[in-house]
This record gives C-alpha cells, sequence and structure tokens, in this order.
C-alpha cells in the first residue's frame, strides 16, 4: 500500500492495521521527522520524504491511499491510471464535486473524464463522509473515491489513443450528431440513435459510458476494423 502525503500519519497508522506494508511518502521535512520516531518501531510502515510525482512506482502489484490535497486530485489520478506500472486499486478521499466528474454516471451526466477512464478502470464513491470528520471541517463535502482497474479493458491497449481521440473530438459540441459528424453518415447515426436509445440533438453529457463505447466500437466497425 502507497499512501501518499502521509501528513501527521493519522491515516498511516490505520492502514499498518490492514494491509501488510504500507509505504507513507510526504514531502514536508517536518511531516517525515515527525513520522519517522512515530513509526520506527513498526515492521509495516516504511517513511519515505520524497514527492510522490517523483518517485518510482512498484513493480509488484500495490494499492493507493490518500487525502490528497483536492487542488491536485487531477494530477493524482492522471499519473496513476496513466502509469506504466499501475495500481489495482486507488482510494482518494476528494471532494464529491470532482469524485463525480471522475465517475459520471449515476452522480452526474458523462464528461471526458469519466469517458476517458471507463474503458479500463472501474469509478465508483464508496463512502459519503461527514463534514465533522475531519479537523478543522471542510467547507465542501468529502467522499472516497474508489477507482479499480479492469482485469480485462473494454478497449484494447492497442485501440487506446483512438479512443481518446473519438472521446476528446466528440465530447465537446452542442449535439452528438455535430461531434459525430464525418464518422457516420446522417443515416448511420439516426439508426444508431434509435437502437441505442438518443436523438439527434441530445447533448453529448446526456449519453451514458455505455452508450458512447458502442458508438466508438461501431465506428471501428464501419472502418473494417473489429473490436472487442
Amino acid at each position: 500500500m502507497i499512501e501518499i502525503g502521509a501528513g501527521s500519519g493519522v491515516l498511516t497508522a490505520a492502514l499498518a492495521e490492514v494491509a501488510r506494508a504500507v509505504r507513507a511518502i510526504e514531502i514536508d521535512p517536518w511531516h517525515a521527522s515527525k513520522l519517522r520516531p512515530r513509526f520506527e518501531a513498526s515492521d509495516r510502515v516504511e517513511v519515505v520524504e520524497a514527492d510522490f510525482f517523483a518517485t518510482p512506482l512498484p513493480r509488484e502489484r500495490y494499492s493507493v491511499f490518500s487525502n490528497v490535497p483536492f487542488s491536485r486530485t487531477a494530477d493524482v489520478v492522471r499519473h496513476l491510471t496513466e502509469a506504466r506500472l499501475q495500481p489495482e486499486d486507488i482510494y482518494l478521499v476528494v471532494q464529491a464535486e470532482a469524485a463525480a466528474r471522475f465517475v459520471g454516471r449515476p452522480y452526474r451526466n458523462e464528461t471526458v473524464q469519466s469517458l476517458k477512464l471507463g474503458p479500463w478502470w472501474h469509478a465508483e464513491i464508496v463512502h459519503w463522509f461527514n463534514r465533522t470528520d475531519f479537523e478543522p471541517p471542510p467547507a465542501v463535502d468529502c467522499v472516497l473515491l474508489w477507482l479499480a482497474r479492469r482485469p480485462r479493458p473494454l478497449v484494447r491497449d492497442a485501440d487506446r489513443s483512438r479512443y481518446l481521440r473519438f472521446v476528446s473530438g466528440s465530447f465537446g459540441s452542442d449535439a452528438v450528431s455535430r461531434g459525430l459528424r464525418g464518422r457516420f453518415t446522417p443515416r448511420q447515426l439516426a439508426l444508431l440513435g434509435r437502437r441505442l436509445g438518443f436523438g439527434r440533438r441530445a447533448r453529448p453529457p446526456s449519453l451514458s459510458f455505455e452508450q458512447w463505447l458502442t458508438l466508438f466500437r461501431q465506428q471501428g466497425d464501419r472502418n473494417g476494423v473489429r473490436q472487442r
């Protein structure tokens, strides 16, 4: 288990009770100096004074748990989900609004972030905190975001770049029909809309991840590329 930003060690102590080993990464020298004596007798905790973003990730299987600064949430998610050595699971205490952007439905409409994660990661909010759980209490609602790497991706790694371009290029328009222009003929799009349950004027965020994935696969079939 890797903990990003161990701070005072409150989460570190809790993680050490359930994890076989905890690598507590802390960039602040003062906090790191307090963590070392606190856990020096523990054979489960390793305190590392370093910048997480500059620290090599483990080669063996690992998970991540962290109460990250809200301003770095997107950076942490991007760093871990795009790494060559990715974790099995990521647990992050984050602002509820930010978590919803990564999860998409049922908490809000899909976003570019949720669609780009979906083929490779299962995203879920697994706990809602009370503001009084924190000291001092935050001014916003906080949740525990869980990202689990899919054992079998829904898009082949060879098609990753094409899928990401498809999402980025199709999502920014005010209507699905406009974003998918050039990828499908009007007739093909009308048939797909009836089959998948959306109209030509539907806004891109109103489509579910499953609908977007089907559109990507159908585009592949149309171009003579078979998708899994």
